[in-house]
């Protein structure tokens, strides 16, 4: 990679192709002995622009390593967003869950006292009906039993009166009966006498 830098920055300089630039520093390469001294300006080149591309590199790096640094925070700060402000729609949500299960058993419990109180004066209404009912019933069971004692009460006087005429009457037969067997007599004395005197003659 550096030496394709290299070479291009050559070609360019020289106004030759790369390839050209190339076979020329292989060539060079071959034919310098290995002791050789370069001359100082070319290391120098060399070394200048190894350590522009290097720099470069880490540049690069470092900014490519900042670049994701910030990435994956920004992606760690909106995953920690997201994940709190799910937890915060979870909180709601359970809140409003708690909220309605709340209502509900309110409602619930409302119901069942306003059940309970309906059945309670249900029981009520039929305790009082049961005790109208049952004060009805003594009330007639007590004119009953009072019209019965004053039904027997006149039965009694009533007996008692046709035992009182009964008892006239039959007072005033046996006075009758005296009267008629006085009378009789006294009409059978009279026939006698007269009979008598009769005979007399």
């Amino acid at each position: 990679m550096h030496r394709r830098s290299l070479i291009d920055d050559l070609a360019e300089a020289l106004g030759k192709s790369e390839d050209e630039i190339r076979q020329f520093l292989e060539a060079l390469w071959q034919r310098l002995p290995l002791a050789i001294e370069v001359e100082p300006p070319f290391v120098r080149y060399l070394d200048a622009k190894i350590e522009g591309v290097r720099s470069t590199l880490e540049a690069e790096i470092n900014d490519l390593r900042s670049t994701l640094e910030a990435e994956i925070n920004g992606l760690r700060m909106a995953m920690e967003q997201g994940f709190k402000r799910a937890e915060e729609r979870d909180e709601m949500l359970r809140r409003e869950m708690e909220q309605g299960f709340k209502r509900a058993e309110e409602r619930d419990e409302a119901l069942r006292r306003e059940i309970e109180q309906r059945f309670q004066q249900a029981a009520e209404r039929d305790e009082g009906l049961r005790r109208e009912m049952n004060e009805r019933f003594e009330a007639l069971r007590r004119e009953m039993q009072k019209g019965f004692q004053q039904m027997a009460e006149r039965v009694e006087a009533i007996r008692r009166e046709l035992r009182q005429e009964i008892e006239a009457l039959r007072g005033e037969v046996q006075r009758l009966e005296r009267w008629f067997r006085t009378f009789a007599i006294s009409i059978l004395l009279m026939l006698a006498g007269i009979i008598v005197q009769n005979f007399l003659k």
